[in-house]
């Protein structure tokens, strides 16, 4: 029950972000939308950067099950570039608030979590440290994010050019050379 109640927050939170800014949605707002009490939304969260991190991990770990169901890289970099692409407007209005920099944040990590999962679906192909991974993780994390997000500003984003393009970063070979 308590998940579902998180459930239809976030819902109405991700509704109203399609529509106006977040810097414009309250806490006031949401739970008239939502018809619950002051109470009932704060049993659950915090505040709306809160939900808006809940939403964040919510939306990875769906992001994580279907590309682990891929039959390839390519094919999940393909549906992490989808979900993008189907959020254009709500990713545009979060880089356009005044909390940018957490936002950033959260949008880094959510990137990081996916990223980490997938690379644990395949460590039996990775031969790499666990300090490496990590530092190699919030590195792909930070480069997506800010890749995809400034493909966002410059308007249609050619997935199958960026797919390639994200695939030969990660396995290495857009800039090849002599390994230590």
């Amino acid at each position: 029950m308590r998940e579902d109640m998180k459930k239809q927050i976030s819902d109405t939170f991700i509704n109203m972000l399609e529509k106006e800014d977040i810097d414009k949605i309250t806490v006031t707002r949401l739970i008239e939308k939502c018809h619950i009490s002051r109470q009932t939304f704060y049993y659950h969260f915090h505040d709306i950067m809160d939900v808006l991190e809940w939403t964040f991990q919510n939306a990875t770990q769906e992001l994580v099950k279907e590309s682990l169901e891929a039959d390839d890289r390519a094919d999940a970099l393909q549906t992490y570039l989808s979900f993008v692409r189907q959020n254009r407007k709500k990713l545009s209005r979060l880089v356009e608030s005044r909390k940018w920099f957490q936002i950033e944040g959260m949008l880094v990590d959510a990137a990081s979590a996916y990223l980490e999962k997938m690379a644990r679906s395949r460590l039996s192909e990775l031969e790499i440290s666990y300090d490496d991974m990590q530092v190699m993780l919030k590195f792909y994390a930070c480069g997506m994010t800010g890749v995809l997000l400034q493909s966002l500003n410059e308007g249609a984003l050619n997935e199958e050019r960026m797919i390639r393009q994200l695939e030969r970063i990660i396995t290495g070979r857009m800039y090849p050379g002599k390994h230590e």
